[in-house]
């Protein structure tokens, strides 16, 4: 059986190879883009709680009636654990965020082969 591309010209083939690769450039581009708007939404949901628990201080400890045990949390400490969580909760998507944030820095410095495939595809343009 006869190579089937040995009619096919390299440049033409090498055309389609930028194609797909400048495809991928920007389905990665968009992932990473969405990758990081989903976690500044959640960190905007994670910041309202914060809020809303750090406003919902009694800043007094809850009165412990006579005969019961005291070995318990007030509402204060279980609010105070709850912030720390969520504080927890935002550190982490800092974290994350940044590892996104340096994925899409490092890809943007590999898109030479879609700048090879806009100025091929404008050329072929230019010539058919």
């Amino acid at each position: 059986m006869a190579d089937s591309t040995s009619d096919v010209p390299q440049t033409l083939i090498k055309l389609e190879q930028l194609r797909i690769r400048s495809d991928i450039h920007f389905a990665v581009r968009r992932a990473l883009s969405e990758r990081s708007r989903d976690l500044s939404a959640h960190r905007k949901e994670i910041e309202q709680q914060v809020q809303i628990e750090a406003e919902s201080s009694s800043g007094r400890e809850a009165h412990i009636g006579q005969g019961r045990a005291t070995g318990g949390k007030t509402l204060d400490q279980h609010r105070e654990n709850r912030l720390t969580e969520l504080r927890r909760h935002l550190a982490a998507i800092d974290a994350v965020n940044a590892v996104v944030a340096a994925a899409h820095e490092e890809f943007e410095l590999t898109s030479g082969d879609v700048v090879a495939f806009k100025s091929a595809e404008a050329h072929l343009q230019k010539t058919l």
